[in-house]
C-alpha cells in the first residue's frame, strides 16, 4: 500500500498551518519507513551472506580440527608410565615416550629407587641413601606399596609424581634436541640412555632443601665403619 498523500484540494498550500506542519511530520515518517526497509533488506542480504560466509569458515574448521588432530598425534609427545614385573617378580617403574610415529622405553627404576628419590626431591628422607646402617628415617613414598591391581591409590599417587617431574624434564629434552639437530633422531638412538631415577636426583640437586653427599659418618661406638651410600655414589 502507498501511505503517500499526493494532493488534498489543488495544493498543500491550502492546508492550514497547524495541518500543514502535520503533514509535513506524516512525509518524513513515511519517508523514515521507506529508508529503514531498504536499510533492513540490505541487511537482510548481508546477513544471508553472512550465513554462506559461516558456513564456509565452520567447513574449514572443520577440516582445519582434523589437521591439528593429526599433527597432535605426529609431532606433541606423549608419555605412558607403568608398574611392571621384571622375570624375577620384582616391580619395577617404565614409561614409554612416543612422538611421530616413534617411541622409546625409558627405564624409571624399581619401586624403591622410584620412592626413595621422590622421597629425596621433596625433602621426606636425609640425603644418605636408605641402606646405609645410619638412616633411621623411612621416607613418605617408601612407605607406599604400589601394585597393579585396579584402582591402586599408591601406584596412581606415584606415577603422577612421575609424570609431573619425569615428564616435564624429557619435554625440554626433546625440545633442546629438536632446537640443535633439528629432528628427534638422536632422542631414538639406543646410545642415548635416560634413567628416570637420574632425573629426579639431578631435580633434587636443584631444590632448596639439597644437601651434598658426606665423606663419611662418625662411626656409632663399638660399632664397624659401614660404607656410606650417598645418592648415587657409594662412599667406603
Amino acid at each position: 500500500m502507498d501511505y503517500r498523500v499526493k494532493k488534498v484540494g489543488d495544493d498543500w498550500k491550502f492546508l492550514p498551518q497547524q495541518e500543514r506542519v502535520e503533514k509535513s511530520g506524516y512525509e518524513k515518517l513515511v519517508t523514515n519507513i521507506e529508508k529503514k526497509e531498504k536499510k533492513i533488506e540490505g541487511m537482510l542480504k548481508k546477513l544471508v551472506d553472512e550465513k554462506k560466509l559461516l558456513r564456509k569458515l565452520k567447513t574449514d574448521r572443520t577440516i582445519g580440527y582434523n589437521k591439528m588432530v593429526k599433527y597432535h598425534k605426529k609431532f606433541l609427545p606423549s608419555f605412558s608410565f607403568f608398574l611392571d614385573d621384571d622375570k624375577y617378580g620384582n616391580p619395577q617403574w617404565g614409561m614409554w615416550v612416543s612422538i611421530g610415529g616413534k617411541r622409546k622405553f625409558v627405564y624409571l627404576g624399581t619401586v624403591s629407587e622410584v620412592s626413595y628419590h621422590l622421597d629425596l626431591l621433596e625433602n621426606y628422607v636425609p640425603h644418605y641413601n636408605k641402606n646405609n646402617s645410619f638412616k633411621d628415617t623411612v621416607g613418605h613414598y617408601e612407605k607406599f606399596k604400589p601394585k597393579n591391581n585396579e584402582n591402586n591409590e599408591h601406584r596412581e599417587i606415584i606415577k603422577s609424581r612421575l609424570e609431573l617431574y619425569v615428564g616435564e624434564v624429557l619435554k625440554n629434552k626433546l625440545l633442546n634436541i629438536l632446537e640443535k639437530f633439528g629432528d628427534l633422531d638422536k632422542f631414538f638412538d639406543k646410545s642415548y640412555k635416560i634413567k628416570g631415577t637420574d632425573i629426579l636426583y639431578d631435580l633434587y640437586k636443584k631444590s632448596p632443601h639439597y644437601q651434598p653427599p658426606q665423606d663419611e659418618r662418625e662411626r656409632k661406638k663399638g660399632g664397624r665403619l659401614h660404607p656410606l651410600n650417598v645418592g648415587k655414589n657409594k662412599i667406603w
